[in-house]
């Protein structure tokens, strides 16, 4: 499995975000290709590729919870500046529930202390009350290779479905 970011260009143009999803479609494809890096060693197919990503649903639920603390927002201006409506909810596909482990996506983002200020918006809101109000993260399954065992037009909250192996019994 590759976890990338999507093609999010016109909401958040990151020029690592750009750049790496522009690679990960063809390093997705080339990773299985036995013709393709022949002296690298045996080649290994992933078998799904999710793009990660913010839907208009959890900028509006954080939006508003900055709001109902009577703090100024940080997401106002995202509405109107990077066009953020219902369109962005679309092709998400996977809502994984993160609640138990925030402190862990906290700790994480402020191990890159040159581009996440501990004080900065994005550390704002407490963990639980991040966990109240929008305790997910979002992919979307941008490729599979494996039946995911979800029905068409559902969606996954497990990003290794379909890649379980039961154990015999």
């Amino acid at each position: 499995m590759i976890i990338t970011y999507g093609d999010d260009s016109k909401f958040y143009p990151h020029p690592d975000h750009v750049r790496v999803h522009e690679i990960s479609g063809p390093a997705f494809d080339a990773a299985g290709d036995p013709e393709r890096f022949p002296d690298s060693g045996d080649p290994w197919q992933p078998s799904k590729l999710y793009y990660t990503g913010w839907s208009a649903r959890r900028v509006r639920a954080l939006h508003e919870t900055f709001l109902a603390r009577g703090e100024e927002s940080p997401y106002a201006s995202w509405f109107e500046e990077r066009g953020i409506d219902e369109t962005l909810d679309q092709g998400f596909t996977t809502f994984v529930d993160v609640g138990d482990f925030l402190a862990n996506r906290r700790a994480a983002l402020l191990a890159h202390r040159t581009q996440v200020d501990p004080t900065g918006f994005w550390m704002r809101l407490p963990d639980d009350v991040v966990r109240e109000v929008f305790p997910w993260e979002e992919f979307v399954l941008a490729r599979t290779l494996v039946d995911t065992g979800v029905p068409d037009g559902e969606t996954e909250d497990d990003l290794f479905a379909g890649l379980r192996v039961r154990a015999p019994r």
